[in-house]
């Protein structure tokens, strides 16, 4: 799903720092206008469908403001404890064009990245999130071999192994006594997000992303959890966009589903949400089969229901379970947190979960796994 921008990008950008687990009021910061127009650069802006070229397109895009690489997923050791994580890396560009500098510490680009593992037994959740310029090697992305890092938090090519045009990737991250190290490689074909990868946001032109994503990656490795290791396997998620503005002003934020089941099917779904609570035109997500076939599902396709809430530490209300029916698809979901606390307490908090998944498919039970971003609360 789309990822916000905020102004923290450009205070780094002037002192030079690299910052963790930095917190603002949020009130401060408005997600539309950090994810909306931008009117000092010339930058690229998704306007109108393109042709997707992998593995290119896995690489930078350097001409459009921001992009991210962003994975997600589930997991399960042999006593069949289970685990979820979040993996993603964001760049944004300053300018569009780099400035030539004696300076190795000199650049454009600035990278953000998010990691987070949930101890769902425990009921723990773990996060942390870093800055850093592009400068002198500590962040950057690069393809040929695909290499998306910022310091020692690293997705990277593993090998020749493609599957899907998909190269198998490891990623490594680590915060304190929590570490995962994993190694992912696609089972199903990439699927591309909205009109054929065009994903719209909103109503104004170039308030849109370019958005596919590889919804079945098969996973193995181990999660490091204060000091002791645990064999994990289970399958991720991984979600690529890049844009230069993608909200309205009227739009406040947006609930995001990715669901993977047990019958080899997924979902994915988001619900934009307006100033008055009301979904958005603009929400929209896909089907894809067992065969790795897809199909678009609209708001009106769509029918979600809060059932339940949670409220963080510092009292804001979130959704913390849902109905999702699509009816002409004879799919019925009820959808619960794994934990009800994985609030990713960073620069602009949001809520980013592992969840499981029980329901109903054409007369038969389905259940699964997956995971929700809230955002805009």
């Amino acid at each position: 799903m789309i990822k916000y921008l905020t102004i923290i990008f450009l205070i780094l950008s002037f002192t030079g720092c690299v910052q963790k687990e930095i917190k603002y009021n949020d009130n401060k910061i408005s997600l539309s206008k950090a994810m909306g127009d931008v009117v000092e650069e010339n930058f690229s802006k998704a306007m109108d469908k393109r042709e997707f070229i992998f593995p290119a397109d896995h690489g930078p895009h350097p001409d459009f403001r921001t992009e991210w690489w962003y994975i997600t997923g589930n997991l399960t050791d042999k006593n069949n404890r289970g685990f979820g994580y979040q993996f993603t890396i964001f760049r944004t560009a300053l300018t569009k064009k780099s400035e030539i500098r004696e300076s190795d510490w000199g650049s454009n680009q600035i990278y953000m990245a998010h990691f987070a593992v949930t101890d769902i037994e425990n009921g723990e959740f773990y996060f942390e999130e870093r800055f850093s310029r592009e400068g002198n090697e500590l962040a950057g992305a690069q393809i040929d071999p695909l290499k998306v890092w910022l310091e020692d938090w690293q997705m990277r090519q593993t090998g020749d192994k493609i599957n899907f045009n998909l190269p198998a990737v490891s990623i490594s991250a680590k915060t304190g006594d929590v570490k995962i190290d994993l190694s992912l490689y696609s089972i199903k074909p990439v699927v591309l997000q909205g009109e054929g990868g065009l994903s719209q946001k909103g109503e104004q032109p170039g308030n849109a992303s370019y958005y596919y994503s590889y919804t079945r990656l098969s996973t193995e490795g181990k999660v490091v959890l204060n000091e002791k290791e645990f064999s994990v396997s289970g399958y991720s998620w991984m979600d690529r966009e890049w844009s230069t503005s993608a909200l309205s002003d009227d739009q406040v934020g947006w609930d995001w589903f990715a669901l993977q089941f047990n019958d080899s099917s997924e979902i994915m779904y988001y619900q934009m949400r307006k100033k008055d609570g009301t979904p958005d035109l603009f929400s929209k997500g896909i089907i894809v089969n067992k065969d790795g076939s897809s199909k678009l599902i609209k708001k009106d396709d769509v029918y979600l229901e809060v059932t339940d809430y949670w409220e963080s530490p510092p009292g804001v209300k979130y959704p913390s379970g849902w109905k999702l029916d699509i009816p002409d698809e004879k799919i019925r979901l009820e959808i619960i947190p794994a934990v009800k606390n994985q609030l990713m307490d960073v620069s602009i908090s949001y809520w980013e979960g592992a969840v499981t998944i029980e329901g109903m498919k054409d007369q038969e039970k389905l259940k699964g796994r997956g995971y929700v971003e809230l955002t805009g609360y």
